[in-house]
C-alpha cells in the first residue's frame, strides 16, 4: 500500500514551504484565539513525554507517531482558526505577500 506516488509526494514538497508561512502567519495573528494558538504547544509537550519518547526508540514506530500527532495538531489548529482569517493568509501567500500579520 503506496500513501503517496512519486507526483503527490512532488507537489507536497513542493507547497510545503506555502504551508509553513500560512501556519507562521496564523499563529503570529492576533485574531486567532488563545486556544487554537495553545493545540500545536500541547502536541509538542504531548511528544515529549516519558511514553513518546520511549516509542521513538522502536523503528517506524518512532517516526509514524510524530507525523500524526503533527498532522492531527496542524490540523485542529486551522480547524479552531477563524476561516476568514486563514483565506485571508492563503490568498496574500498565494499573491506572493510576505509581510506579518
Amino acid at each position: 500500500m503506496q500513501l503517496f506516488n512519486p507526483v503527490q509526494m512532488g507537489r507536497l514538497v513542493m507547497f510545503l514551504p506555502q504551508f509553513i508561512r500560512v501556519f507562521w502567519r496564523l499563529y503570529h495573528d492576533a485574531r486567532v484565539s488563545m486556544l487554537a494558538k495553545s493545540v500545536p504547544l500541547i502536541a509538542l509537550l504531548l511528544m515529549l513525554t516519558p511514553p513518546a519518547i520511549e516509542l521513538d526508540l522502536i523503528p517506524i514506530v518512532g517516526e509514524l507517531d510524530w507525523l500524526l500527532v503533527g498532522y492531527a495538531a496542524l490540523k485542529v489548529f486551522i480547524w479552531l482558526c477563524p476561516p476568514n482569517v486563514v483565506r485571508e493568509h492563503v490568498a496574500q501567500i498565494s499573491r506572493g505577500a510576505s509581510g506579518g500579520a
